[in-house]
């Protein structure tokens, strides 16, 4: 990301003048003949997206060397895709700077850039998902990826239970106001059964695969870590001794300690996988979750 450096001058950027304060978004792919950026206001605005068309990048030892090929294309927010910069590239050629087969390919490229953009389908899908917002989100991917990764999983799961509670909830309130569904047994009890499990499973579906709004990726501020849940855990344990009356807490810590549970277990699985360490603050944590379970069973 390169943010525009305040008492800079104006930078031109396709068809708009970035302001000090200003945010470019870049996104680079290996052996793809273009770049992308995502052009924001010192507001933090969308403004559109800048195509620059290049030789596929050298890289080695995590050096990107790129050559421009002079074409570019800009896509207004709202606005119809532009080719730009076609005098440059004759020009170039003229020069002898390009070769007369890159000068084509290169056109033919920025055409093809042109017709997705006008379809709807321009930029490509990965930098459609990353906009400005979610910087800090690919921060925490890149730099703690374990961490992101349960998190996500964590998120999703939340969002999951959230949509559901809405739709048993509004199923619920249909269902009583429109047939006899709970008043007798019969068909009507049965369709309502039936609408919540396919609710759920499309639900699931949609929330763990990150389609809905509420299971967006999570921001390194926002995020729980393995302390957090184990010292909940203890935490939570501490209301059976301040209200003696276990019988008042043992459905609701049940959940509660079944949830940390899961999510403890969500933290092991994405160590392992992602840093190839045991976690042995969540496993003991888990341990607590489960005690504490047994205690509560019984």
């Amino acid at each position: 990301m390169l943010v525009h450096p305040e008492g800079a001058e104006p930078l031109n950027v396709g068809e708009v003048k970035l302001e000090p304060g200003g945010a470019l978004l870049w996104y680079l792919f290996p052996d793809r003949s273009y770049e992308v950026a995502g052009v924001y206001d010192s507001r933090g605005e969308f403004l559109g997206w800048y195509t620059n068309l290049l030789r596929p990048p050298e890289i080695s030892e995590g050096r990107w060397e790129l050559t421009d090929l002079y074409l570019d294309v800009w896509q207004p927010a709202g606005g119809e895709a532009k080719l730009l910069d076609r005098e440059d590239l004759e020009t170039a050629l003229e020069a002898g700077h390009i070769t007369l087969e890159e000068a084509r390919r290169v056109e033919a490229e920025a055409d093809a850039v042109l017709r997705a953009a006008r379809a709807g389908r321009w930029p490509p899908t990965i930098v459609r998902r990353h906009p400005l917002e979610s910087v800090g989100s690919l921060r925490l991917h890149r730099d703690d990826p374990a961490r992101y990764a349960a998190n996500l999983v964590i998120n999703r799961l939340i969002g999951f239970g959230m949509y559901l509670f809405g739709a048993i909830s509004l199923t619920s309130l249909l269902f009583a106001a429109f047939t006899d569904a709970f008043s007798a047994q019969g068909p009507a009890l049965t369709a309502w059964k039936v609408s919540i499990g396919v609710e759920a499973v499309l639900l699931f579906l949609l929330s763990i695969t990150g389609r809905l709004p509420a299971t967006r990726r999570p921001r390194p501020e926002e995020t729980l870590d393995e302390r957090i849940l184990f010292i909940g855990s203890l935490v939570t344990g501490l209301a059976v001794f301040v209200y003696p009356d276990s019988r008042l807490w043992r459905s609701a810590l049940i959940a509660i300690y079944g949830i940390l549970a899961l999510f403890l277990g969500i933290f092991v699985i994405a160590r392992l996988r992602y840093e190839h360490r045991f976690p042995w603050l969540a496993a003991v944590g888990i341990g607590v979750c489960a005690l504490a379970l047994g205690v509560l069973l019984l």
